[in-house]
């Protein structure tokens, strides 16, 4: 047999016959002497004449090469981006209350302090408003955030926060700064971040994270949008439609910015619910944008310690519930006082509150945090779904507040004394018509 290739032959032109589709070549020695055996095409040509003779003849699409451009990324530089975003990130630290159970059952509270992250994105006639993540403050007891200036004292970069507003459906919430807290040297170093649009997003593009990485202060983390439209489940059970990157992802990152080449918001980092190395997700910035649009026009309002009530008794819907039987998740009216707001305002056992005062209400934790800002006498708006013949409907009822007795306070506070269900492990109330998939005091 001839030899129909020269030992000379070069990469090029291995790689042009890879490209219109012959199998690869194998490469081994024999007696020094290195061969290629080109498949088919030439070893078996003579071994099948006779049998491609007698086969009718394919004819297949020719393909196209892959084209790419003649430059090539050997390192991206994002320093500029980073310098000219940096003044808009704050670092949030919260304190909370949680309650933990000890080996002999007993429960025990005590104070912890997380580290987060939120950036600004708003300035108005008294407040610096601030974005971050639901979850980084929804429990809080206090917010301090620190800014991203200089300053000699650093002391001087620290302020106190309030919630402004939550949405836990979207994991967002906005927390505000007295402008009178502000140095007036930091305050003029500080800037609005630009928010982009994340409609258009594709995979492969510069996503990159800026945030109070594992609570050790301002760190950058630059890479590309990895996947999209990812649905996110968390332990609850709530589930989020986010976007992925590729970047190192910590704890701390929650409530931080994800910024295109150009140094526009594209997300919001969503650290909380981290499911992996090198595995962060983002809330789409279009999402947001109404959301945060909404929560920054909302009163800034500070929790009473005597604050209104609604004369109902509440419990949690599970995601268990809401997926098993198809109902809104939000907080259950388990019993209407006779004679309370609730009652005089037409809300009825059986209702699952959804929305107060403009809020989502996605549990009863959630409730009786919004009702604690609410003085007696003030009017406010809830929404219900109420189920009917043809399934829930959305009701709507306007709902004075009233100053709360004994009673009423430890049964807003409070639900009925959970049964053992007897094999879910999850607690029975009397009368539940969910059985078992309610939980009691969360």
């Amino acid at each position: 047999m001839k030899k129909r290739f020269a030992a000379g032959i070069t990469g090029a032109v291995i790689a042009g016959a890879l490209v219109i589709g012959q199998l690869a070549p194998t490469v081994f020695a024999e007696e020094g002497e290195t061969k290629l055996v080109v498949s088919e095409t030439e070893t078996e040509a003579a071994e099948t004449q006779e049998q491609t003779e007698e086969t009718e003849k394919k004819s297949y699409a020719q393909l196209e090469t892959t084209k790419t451009e003649d430059s090539l990324v050997t390192a991206v530089d994002v320093s500029g981006v980073v310098e000219a975003v940096m003044p808009s990130i704050v670092t949030v630290t919260e304190k909370s209350v949680q309650e933990v159970m000890d080996w002999f059952g007993q429960s025990q509270q005590y104070e912890v302090q997380g580290a987060a992250s939120g950036f600004i994105i708003a300035q108005n006639d008294d407040e610096l408003l601030i974005a971050t993540n639901n979850h980084v403050v929804e429990d809080s007891t206090e917010v301090t955030v620190a800014f991203s200036a200089d300053a000699e004292d650093p002391d001087d970069l620290l302020a106190s926060a309030k919630v402004k507003g939550t949405d836990p459906r979207t994991d967002l919430a906005v927390i505000a700064v007295s402008l009178d807290d502000i140095k007036e040297d930091v305050l003029k170093q500080l800037k609005i971040a630009v928010l982009g649009n994340s409609d258009n997003l594709k995979v492969g593009q510069t996503a990159i994270t800026i945030g109070n990485s594992l609570g050790e202060g301002i760190s950058v983390t630059s890479g590309i949008v990895s996947a999209l439209d990812v649905e996110v489940v968390v332990q609850d059970g709530s589930k989020f439609t986010e976007f992925q990157t590729d970047g190192a992802a910590n704890q701390g990152q929650s409530g931080g910015m994800i910024v295109n080449a150009k140094g526009e918001v594209i997300g919001i980092f969503n650290a909380g619910y981290l499911s992996g190395d090198n595995m962060g997700y983002g809330i789409p910035i279009s999402t947001a944008i109404p959301v945060l649009q909404d929560l920054i026009n909302r009163e800034t309002r500070d929790a009473l310690d005597e604050h209104g009530y609604m004369g109902i008794t509440v419990v949690a819907v599970s995601s268990e519930a809401s997926n098993y039987y198809n109902i809104p998740e939000g907080a259950y009216i388990y019993e209407v006082s006779e004679g309370s707001a609730g009652d005089k305002a037409g809300l009825k056992k059986g209702d699952i509150i959804v929305g107060f005062d403009g809020i989502t209400i996605d549990s009863k934790e959630t409730l009786l945090r919004q009702v604690a800002y609410y003085a007696p006498d003030e009017t406010v708006e809830v929404k219900v779904m109420r189920q009917g013949a043809d399934g829930y409907e959305e009701k709507t009822f306007e709902v004075t507040l009233e100053e709360g007795s004994e009673d009423v306070k430890q049964s807003s506070q409070s639900s009925p004394a959970p049964q053992n269900n007897g094999g879910y492990g999850i607690p029975e109330f009397p009368g539940n018509p969910f059985g078992g998939f309610f939980g009691g005091n969360e």
